[in-house]
């Protein structure tokens, strides 16, 4: 009979796991100082992109509804004066004359002009308004000057309006020039902005020179450099505390916290960091220290009742057993308490070492090799063969120290474990940002229910009934761990255990 799971599928609850982890590892991103300080600077320069860009924009615009308007005045100005313009008479004139004064009181410039049928090519002023300086000969000069009157026979043959959009005599800026043909010759109008606000907009002043533009412009620049500061400021005073944690780190004494901050806002934060560091230094010596003092203190009264057991097992009698037995416990328990001691005082002193634990460069294959030539005789001598395969050139960060004993502890591991003519094999290999060690032997291996618990302290396996303190693994964990690396172990397809060391890579 075959049975089918009805339960709920595990995809979905995976899927939503990842995409969790997903989310954080987004907002822990976007939560970066180089992060933020790059988005502030690339929305501070698209920002005033896009502002000059709807700045031009709305220029051009204004800019031809004022002409439209300027155009629109100008051609109701002329169509007010066309009625007036059928016969030229000294009357009509100063009636077109007076007219034109009277639109002109707007501030706009009105000039009429007249070429007679029978001279072609030639015009006369008839009308101005306002009056210029020099009289009808210095206007008609000035419009030859600009080249106003130039289109004018084409548009009197053409009977076509003109809208030009130049700049004219006096700084002028002609908005409308209208033909008015008749049987007695052309008339044409012409009407101009005078110099102002309205002609200075028409010829395309830049926005950039408005007062409040320019008070705008400086507003943002301040606010800008402002923020970018506060960022590059949070954000390299973050990387001067960094490299000076690296150095604490590496045990280095270049300098500290407060000699490299740079914000005044930082400064207690700084001196507290200070304070850490000293603490953490001033609690490894005191431990080392302690751990010195007690073994000797422990070991002296334990030394002093093993040497005295010694009388007393050579004058019992040969038939008191009982006498024998208990001086036999006694020696067992000092032999105990002082193998007690020694592990004490490994623990502290591993301790010790993990909470200032160096951080140089150490050449780990030179390093390795060395030890596996020592340790290669030393399993020779146990009937065992050490097999070598480390590869050349790799450097990670930690200590020497540190790393013999991770090294020692599972070297001598694995020689406990392998049987009489049994092969150790040490491997050494890069792995991404990673150099691995790993030690593989041909022993029993370990059940996978404890394969997680051998690197616990006083954790043992070991079947031959020593006592032993199980601290060897607990060690290569701990020291591992302190140089940012890991530690894991699993069992050999064909017998025998695999632990792998991971250390972090010189940059």
């Amino acid at each position: 009979m075959i049975r089918t799971s009805t339960g709920s599928s595990p995809i979905p609850a995976l899927a939503t796991a990842g995409g969790w982890t997903m989310g954080k590892e987004l907002v822990r991103y976007f939560r970066s100082f180089a992060v933020k300080l790059i988005a502030a600077f690339v929305i501070f320069s698209i920002v005033p992109v896009l502002l000059v860009q709807r700045f031009d924009a709305a220029e051009q615009e204004q800019g031809a509804l004022l002409l439209h308007l300027a155009q629109e005045q100008g051609r109701l100005a002329g169509e007010a004066l066309f009625p007036l313009l059928d016969t030229l008479t000294p009357r009509g004139t100063q009636r077109i004359d007076s007219t034109a004064r009277r639109l002109a009181e707007g501030g706009l410039s009105i000039k009429v002009l007249f070429r007679p049928a029978v001279a072609s090519g030639s015009f006369l002023l008839v009308a101005s308004a306002p009056e210029d300086e020099g009289g009808q000969h210095g206007t008609m000069n000035r419009l030859l000057a600009s080249g106003v009157l130039a289109p004018l026979e084409a548009s009197c043959t053409g009977s076509q309006p003109l809208s030009l959009r130049l700049p004219g005599a006096d700084g002028e800026v002609l908005t409308y020039l209208a033909p008015y043909p008749r049987p007695a010759g052309c008339w044409v109008v012409i009407t101009a902005q005078p110099s102002g606000p309205l002609a200075e907009r028409l010829l395309g002043r830049p926005y950039w020179r408005v007062p409040e533009i320019q008070a705008a412009a400086l507003i943002y620049a301040v606010m800008a450099l402002l923020v970018l500061s506060i960022f590059t400021d949070a954000w390299t005073n973050l990387r001067r505390f960094r490299a000076v944690a690296r150095a604490v780190v590496a045990g280095e004494n270049r300098g500290s916290f407060a000699e490299a901050n740079r914000v005044p806002d930082l400064a207690e934060v700084a001196r507290e960091f200070d304070t850490m560091v000293a603490t953490l230094r001033r609690s490894e010596a005191l431990i080392r220290q302690a751990a010195e003092e007690n073994a000797h203190a422990l070991k002296a009264p334990l030394a002093v009742i093993a040497q005295a057991i010694e009388p007393l097992r050579r004058d019992l009698p040969e038939d008191s057993a009982g006498l024998r037995r208990s001086v036999e416990l006694i020696s067992l328990s000092v032999d105990r308490l002082d193998a007690l001691v020694s592990t004490a005082r490994r623990i502290d002193e591993t301790i010790a070492s993990l909470v200032d634990c160096p951080r140089h460069r150490v050449d780990l294959s030179a390093l390795l090799v060395a030890l596996g030539k020592g340790f290669a005789h030393f399993a020779e001598e146990r009937g065992l063969h050490l097999d070598l395969h480390i590869a050349h050139g790799l450097v990670v960060v930690g200590g020497a120290e540190q790393i013999e004993i991770i090294a020692e502890n599972l070297i001598d591991n694995a020689f406990d474990f392998s049987p009489p003519g049994g092969t150790v094999t040490l491997e050494v290999r890069r792995s991404g940002p990673m150099a691995e060690m790993i030690l593989s032997d041909q022993g029993p291996g370990i059940r996978d229910l404890d394969i997680n618990q051998i690197f616990e302290r006083s954790v043992s396996r070991r079947q031959d009934g020593a006592e032993h303190d199980g601290l060897g693994l607990w060690i290569v964990r701990r020291n591992a761990e302190a140089m940012g690396g890991r530690v894991w172990a699993a069992n050999r397809p064909d017998g025998g255990l695999i632990v792998t060391v991971a250390l972090p890579l010189a940059e």
